[in-house]
């Protein structure tokens, strides 16, 4: 977060906060730093409170955070949100403005993202919370889909390096991935961001996963890829 004041400081860009926008800069920033971190749902939940997006907002979001991490963010939140996505609320004017030509993208964009971060689901289950603290960013997890699954036959569960079951992709998301793997896409996947227990827990493990398709698709590249 420091990093970032200073960053936004010697941009010039906090000068524009004045009178009611300066109360919402700190929601602001809260929001840009889970986003560089990797924490992307956790992200738009909290820019998604910011009321007003102007050109200060804007100006401050572009800058801040590269435009592929924030076109996965809204991504994250439009696909695998649980409710009312914040893209579809007051947020989205800004949001939108923010992405510029990328927008056209949300839509597809897990049906042709070659690397992204998602959520893990359903870690209040099984115990599974207590596996998170064996896991750290950067560590392999394995993505293995389940055809047989009772509830779904497209489910993606997340297991750790010693098979432990630490949740699943959002359905939503999981259902495009599995598209892409019946079309001879394989996946791996990383831990990308562990948040603390004030986190809601479906926000807590972020994991970066990346798609192979066709020549890349070999075991050694696979295992431990970036």
């Amino acid at each position: 977060m420091k990093e970032l004041l200073t960053e936004a400081m010697n941009s010039g860009l906090l000068e524009a906060f004045q009178g009611d926008r300066e109360f919402q800069l700190p929601i602001l920033l809260s929001g840009i730093a889970l986003a560089r971190k990797g924490a992307l749902s956790a992200a738009a939940g909290v820019l998604g409170s910011v009321h007003t997006w102007g050109k200060p907002e804007v100006d401050l979001v572009r800058k801040a955070v590269d435009p592929d991490r924030f076109l996965n963010m809204v991504a994250e939140d439009y696909h695998g949100s649980f409710g009312k996505s914040m893209y579809q609320g007051p947020a989205g004017l800004g949001w939108g403005a923010i992405l510029g030509d990328l927008v056209g993208r949300v839509e597809k964009f897990y049906e042709e993202a070659p690397v992204f971060i998602t959520r893990v689901v359903g870690l209040r289950f099984e115990g599974r919370l207590d596996s998170l603290e064996n896991l750290t960013p950067g560590q392999p997890v394995t993505l293995l889909w389940e055809p047989m699954n009772p509830h779904d036959s497209k489910a993606i569960v997340v297991l750790d390096a010693n098979g432990a079951d630490l949740g699943y992709i959002r359905k939503s998301i999981a259902h495009r991935l599995v598209t892409r793997m019946k079309k001879g896409a394989a996946l791996s996947a990383k831990v990308a961001a562990l948040m603390g227990r004030e986190f809601d827990v479906n926000d807590r493990l972020n994991i970066k996963v990346k798609i192979w398709d066709g020549d890349e698709i070999s075991g050694s590249e696979i295992e431990g890829a970036q």
